[in-house]
């Protein structure tokens, strides 16, 4: 696994945590989560997502019975073992970054 991942993998596996999501409901979820500040737009987020099927950071989902989009059924996709692995190292490789800035009198503590 190859860090850094880069900032739409990082959100796609930030989005999906343990669930299974179709592509729009990622957009939603990563816009949930940053509080609208940060967006995936759709031509970068399928590019990624056909990526990292490729790379076996995520996998195709059963649809849940019903869900479609256009008369077909939506893709679902969920991280596997390894993304998830990747979002936990990503993540403790910007907490480090993050420690670095405090120190350097770039970021505030927290609560101050």
């Amino acid at each position: 696994m190859d860090l850094p991942l880069s900032p739409p993998v990082f959100h796609v596996l930030l989005a999906l945590g343990d669930e299974a999501l179709h592509g729009y409901g990622i957009m939603q979820r990563f816009g949930a989560l940053t509080g609208g500040e940060e967006h995936l737009l759709p031509g970068t987020l399928y590019a990624t997502l056909s990526r990292m099927l490729e790379s076996g950071l995520i996998e195709e989902a059963p649809s849940p019975e019903g869900e479609r989009s256009g008369g077909a059924p939506r893709r679902h996709y969920r991280a596997t073992s390894l993304g998830r692995e990747a979002a936990r190292a990503e993540g403790e490789r910007m907490r480090r970054l993050v420690e670095v800035a405090r120190r350097q009198a770039l970021l505030a503590e927290p609560g101050r």
